[in-house]
């Protein structure tokens, strides 16, 4: 036999050797990872007056819980990205039931707020979110809103 086709089929020997080891790697970390999390977010529309985004708000559906708030990992987390005076305000819906609303006034350099108006959300739900720009919390016409929806598995 020859030395090159000993080579050859060696090469082929380690590469699939590699590449169920990858898979079956991959797998693993696909089972047991942040890839089951259900997390989405939205923010305000594009024309707020920063010229981009002025505020987000994160559901977020995998993790060891909101801060001060026990071992619940379904919660939101709302963001003021613009220094423009505007406050943010986030609000929730469960399978189309409003759950309220919560203000982030700490603005663009302050800490974001969290917010859980869900529990621990167990089984298959609707969770649906939005935010705007305000002017204070008690702000009634909320401005440059985005939303977003998505089905989680709890």
């Amino acid at each position: 036999m020859r030395e090159g086709t000993r080579r050859q089929r060696a090469g082929r020997h380690t590469s699939r050797v590699l590449t169920a080891a990858t898979a079956g790697a991959c797998a693993v970390l696909l089972a047991t990872g942040p890839a089951m999390a259900d997390g989405f977010e939205a923010h305000t529309v594009d024309n707020s007056p920063c010229g981009g985004v002025g505020g987000v708000i994160d559901f977020v559906d995998y993790g060891p819980g909101a801060p001060g708030g026990g071992n619940n990992d379904d919660y939101t987390v709302i963001h003021d990205l613009c220094n423009d005076g505007h406050g943010v305000e986030g609000y929730a819906w469960l399978d189309g039931r409003y759950l309220g609303k919560h203000y982030d006034g700490n603005g663009y350099a302050g800490d974001p707020e969290v917010w859980d108006p869900f529990g621990n959300i167990q089984g298959k739900h609707l969770v649906g979110i939005k935010v705007c720009l305000v002017d204070g919390a008690s702000d009634t016409s909320p401005s440059y809103c985005g939303s977003s929806q998505q089905q989680i598995d709890g």
